[in-house]
């Protein structure tokens, strides 16, 4: 499914729940920005850091009936283990999103697509 499908995640009392993809999208941006030393890439090649606005982010998410799959693109500031940061951003996203929706997270793929230096990650950061 594309992100702005709606899913149905439970059918409550004669009513059904449903997530946009874009809200499942919004609570994975928000996820990695809890994550120290990773960025989303914004398409036009900028950063989503912690505190900043998304823009449009590199997050793809598919939304099946109870389970989500998830797609990123990252920016890592040098120096930090990239496996660690990738599991860390996986934990939290698959926490997250089962907590808020009740949907299982299945998959989630990171592509890194830049390394900046830590002086420039904390400059991106601060503005």
């Amino acid at each position: 499914m594309e992100n702005n499908e709606n899913t149905v995640v439970e059918v409550i009392d004669n009513g059904k729940l449903t997530f946009d993809g874009q809200v499942i999208s919004k609570i994975v941006d928000m996820a990695v920005k809890n994550v120290e030393g990773v960025a989303i890439v914004k398409s036009g090649g900028g950063f989503s850091l912690v505190g900043k606005s998304s823009g449009s982010l590199g997050i793809n998410v598919e939304v099946g009936e109870t389970e989500v799959a998830v797609d990123l693109r990252l920016v890592l500031e040098f120096g930090k283990n990239a496996r660690e940061k990738y599991a860390e951003v996986k934990a939290l996203i698959t926490d997250q999103v089962f907590t808020m929706t009740g949907l299982k997270v299945v998959e989630v793929n990171a592509k890194i697509e830049d390394v900046v230096n830590s002086e420039t990650f904390k400059e991106l950061s601060d503005k």
